[in-house]
């Protein structure tokens, strides 16, 4: 289940010996280059900053497993959280310019296990000793051995703490007092401390590099001192970015603000190069209550300043549409669809009719499908509009140094261990992000919960389909297929959920449906098919006949068509990806019913609608073929 390293850009940074604070360039602007050294990182390398609450829970965990007060080592100190792949969050710990340790969610136990590098390992032996746990005492003999990268075995073990169980990670310690390696237990306390047992005591981690020191106190003043004329180029190509994409674009500039840190460096960018512009944000009905509170702020504050604030809104569309797609997962993305492309296509089509350039903050270090984009693109879902990205190659410390050095206020979520700000149930989160969610906002996510726990009953699934996150695709993956395997549960997960209500069979020219055709329905939407023909008990749209017991069409090419017209007069939920699409602007949204109606004498049959329909492209049509 490991996942290899993604290079998505640079995978390390440097650091200022003197300063002791990270930098984005080899040059420190107090002591220059002397002073300054390159430190690898885990790919992709989106290192952050730590704030008080991830600091306050680095000390929680690691103090917890080695019965240690970390204070001494890591508070008024500038400390780094690197994000790398894994089963779950994995988390490099990076202070006074070496990696410490780790944490890592394990997604079996649903908890965080902290690890450490031989420099952590060496820190805490300095302040600790036998004081700490987890560590083991080993001869002088097998000192070099396994410097080189061998076990531990149980003969040569001198001293053990008595703490230790299969699993926990410890240190290693010459006889002479020098820490050299970490690793997994593979025996308890007794079991490693009997000279009789033969098999590995300890597998540990070979680590061919170790650099080790202790720096001084530092700020994050301390950390834009050292890298202004470093960011202050960064800046200097992204307003150029910004003002050359204006000039060849040609369209009236927007800033998409998602209430993230991201869309607020594109924000600061766009208000230091432009003089004229208007702020887009969508509202998706599933945000933090805190990011409403923060935008609203935000709103004022440049409303106050003569900046045009256009918000789109999507309402309740999200649990209306729950209901027709099931539950949103990795694989299955209709929720951006239903909450975000709608709407936004909308408000853009009715304040830009003629197109927008929408400066996004989308960053190539977030994903590999990101980092494979242009810099500049075409959305297909939102065909009235150009993005562009300004902070397109910054990681995440440039961003968090450009909000800093401009003091930009930003969405408080930052500071209770949220590392990213969007809809709070987003089936992209990890498991570890939907643990903090249940810690540090139980009342959203009781919420969601009930709503998962419906689903669950329906599909007849175990619990661990909801507390293990196995909702969170649509298609289970192997690695999390053999999650499920791990846990031994009584009731299988299915390799793929299924939800389609709105059934069909093909019989030759007569398609049949699972239930009664509402004719008044079809009606509404009737000319994407063709031009209609109304008849007593009939509804002829193109080249398919529509009665209230089915249809008929004389290719199966068209009875599906019949099909598609039928989930779409029925399962609309009013997204309005379509209207936005619709190049005669025939198409509209009944404020009543929130579904789509068809104006006649606009429709010209072409069928775009057809193609961005979220329920045609998003939820599978063929899996209503079950009659």
């Amino acid at each position: 289940m490991k996942k290899g390293p993604v290079f998505l850009g640079r995978a390390h940074i440097y650091w200022c010996e003197e300063c002791n604070v990270p930098l984005i360039s080899e040059k420190c602007d107090i002591h220059g280059k002397e002073t300054v050294f390159r430190l690898n990182l885990t790919p992709p390398a989106d290192v952050r900053f730590a704030f008080k609450e991830d600091v306050e829970f680095i000390k929680r965990e690691f103090g917890e497993h080695y019965g240690i007060d970390l204070s001494e080592i890591i508070d008024d100190r500038v400390v780094l959280m690197n994000k790398t792949p894994g089963e779950d969050d994995v988390y490099e710990i990076v202070l006074d310019g070496y990696i410490f340790g780790w944490l890592r969610f394990e997604p079996r136990e649903l908890k965080w296990k902290p690890g450490l590098k031989v420099e952590g390992a060496m820190a805490l032996w300095k302040h600790f000793g036998r004081e700490m746990k987890k560590w083991v005492i080993v001869d002088q003999g097998a000192k070099e051995p396994i410097k080189k990268g061998a076990n531990v075995l149980p003969v040569g073990v001198i001293e053990a703490d008595e703490s230790i169980k299969i699993g926990d990670d410890v240190i290693v310690v010459a006889e002479d007092g020098e820490v050299i390696a970490t690793g997994i237990a593979k025996k308890d306390y007794k079991d490693l401390t009997n000279p009789k047992e033969r098999r590995t005591g300890i597998k540990t981690r070979h680590q061919k590099h170790v650099s080790y020191h202790e720096g001084k106190k530092a700020t994050i003043d301390d950390v834009l001192r050292a890298n202004r004329s470093a960011l202050e180029v960064r800046v200097k190509e992204a307003r150029r970015f910004i003002r050359k994409t204006v000039e060849n674009t040609n369209k009236p500039p927007a800033v998409a603000f998602s209430g993230g840190k991201d869309s607020l460096a594109v924000l600061g960018l766009v208000m230091e190069e432009l003089e004229k512009f208007s702020i887009f944000f969508n509202n998706t009905g599933i945000e933090f209550p805190e990011t409403l509170e923060y935008v609203e702020e935000i709103r004022e504050e440049l409303e106050a300043r003569g900046i045009e604030f256009i918000k789109a809104d999507a309402g309740d569309a999200f649990w209306r549409a729950v209901n027709v797609f099931s539950p949103p997962g990795r694989d299955y993305r209709w929720c951006c669809k239903v909450t975000k492309l709608g709407p936004i296509t909308l408000s853009i089509k009715e304040h830009y009719p003629d197109g927008v350039l929408m400066f996004v903050g989308q960053r190539k270090y977030e994903s590999i499908q990101r980092a494979r984009q242009p810099r500049v693109w075409r959305n297909p879902w939102v065909p009235n509009e150009v993005g562009a990205s300004p902070i397109f190659h910054w990681n995440a410390l440039d961003v968090w140094l450009y909000i800093f050095s401009r003091n930009l206020k930003y969405n408080p979520l930052y500071e209770h261990r949220l590392d990213r700000i969007g809809c709070f149930m987003c089936p992209s989160s990890s498991l570890a992000e939907l643990q903090i969610l249940k810690e540090e906002k139980p009342e959203l996510w009781s919420r969601w919960e009930r709503e998962l726990e419906r689903w669950r009953k329906r599909f007849r699934l175990p619990e661990e389909w909801i507390t293990h996150g196995f909702w969170r695709w649509k298609r289970i993956p192997r690695g999390q297929r053999e999650l499920a395997r791990d846990l031994e549960l009584e009731v299988e997960i299915p390799e793929k959920r299924v939800w389609e209500p709105l059934q069909y069979r093909i019989e030759g020219n007569k398609i049949s449906f699972n239930t009664r055709v509402n004719l008044r329905r079809i009606k509404e939407v009737a000319p994407i098919l063709g031009e209609v023909e109304e008849g007593e008990g009939y509804i002829k749209a193109g080249t398919v006949v529509f009665s209230e017991d089915g249809a008929t069409a004389p290719r199966r090419e068209d009875a599906l068509q019949a099909y598609y017209l039928l989930k779409r007069a029925y399962e609309c939920v009013g997204c309005g990806v379509c209207v936005g699409k619709c190049p005669e602007n025939a198409l509209s949204i009944n404020p009543k019913n929130r579904k789509i109606v068809v104006n006649y004498s606009l429709c010209t049959h072409c069928g775009e609608c057809m193609d961005v329909c979220p329920l045609l492209k998003i939820k599978n049509p063929e899996e209503g073929s079950q009659l």
